[in-house]
C-alpha cells in the first residue's frame, strides 16, 4: 500500500520557507499572511512527527531531518512543475495545420517536409491543399500561404519568397505567318493561346 502523503500546500510552504530561511519572505512569494505559514510548517512537523526547522538569532536554519526532506520535495516539485510545463505545451499546440495552393503543396513544400519533420519530431505539420482563401476566424488553420502582394486586412504578412515568371510557347507559335510576339504586338487573338 502507498505511503499518505503530506498536504500540497505545506510541503509547498515548506520548501520556499526553506528557501528563504525565513517564514516572513515565504508569505510574501506564496502571497499569503506569515501566519500562514507558520501554520502550514507546523501541520507538516506534525504530520511528519519531526522538526524540520529550529529558530536561531531571529532566523530560521533547517534541522538534519529538514536537510534530509528538503532535496526530496525540491525535486518532487521540480518534477511536477516540468510535467506540468509539457502537458500544457502538448495540449496547446496540437496539430500545425498549414493552408497552401495545391500546386505549391506539390511542388514546393511537400519535397522539404520530411526534413523539417526530422528536424522537428514534436511539431505534427498537417497540408490543407486549397485555392479557398482562409477565414482564421472560422477555420482551424494556423498559417496560409498564398501567391499575391500581401496586401489582406487583419493577418500577419511575411514575405516567402520572390517569384520569376517568364512566358513558355511551343515553337509552332513564335513561327509560321503571323507569330505570336506580332499577335500579342496587334492585340490579335489567338486560338492556339486560349
Amino acid at each position: 500500500m502507498a505511503e499518505r502523503l503530506p498536504p500540497l500546500n505545506a510541503l509547498r510552504s515548506f520548501d520556499v520557507a526553506a528557501k528563504h530561511l525565513s517564514f516572513t519572505k515565504a508569505a510574501g512569494e506564496l502571497n499569503v499572511t506569515h501566519s500562514a505559514v507558520s501554520h502550514q510548517i507546523k501541520a507538516l512537523e506534525d504530520w511528519l512527527g519531526v522538526p524540520l526547522f529550529r529558530r536561531v538569532n531571529r532566523g530560521l536554519v533547517l534541522t538534519d531531518a529538514g536537510q534530509a526532506y528538503l532535496k526530496p520535495v525540491r525535486d518532487s516539485f521540480e518534477r511536477l512543475g516540468e510535467a506540468t510545463r509539457r502537458l500544457r505545451i502538448r495540449e496547446r499546440s496540437g496539430p500545425l495545420v498549414v493552408s497552401v495552393m495545391p500546386s505549391f503543396a506539390a511542388k514546393w513544400l511537400m519535397p522539404r517536409l520530411r526534413r523539417f519533420r526530422e528536424r522537428h519530431p514534436e511539431i505534427d505539420v498537417r497540408i490543407q491543399a486549397t485555392s479557398q482563401l482562409t477565414d482564421f476566424a472560422r477555420e482551424d488553420v494556423d498559417i496560409c500561404i498564398r501567391y499575391g502582394r500581401g496586401v489582406w486586412p487583419d493577418v500577419a504578412v511575411e514575405l516567402l519568397m520572390h517569384e520569376s515568371m517568364f512566358p513558355v510557347a511551343s515553337p509552332r507559335l513564335l513561327e509560321g505567318p503571323v507569330p505570336l510576339s506580332d499577335r500579342l504586338r496587334k492585340g490579335i487573338p489567338s486560338a492556339e493561346c486560349s
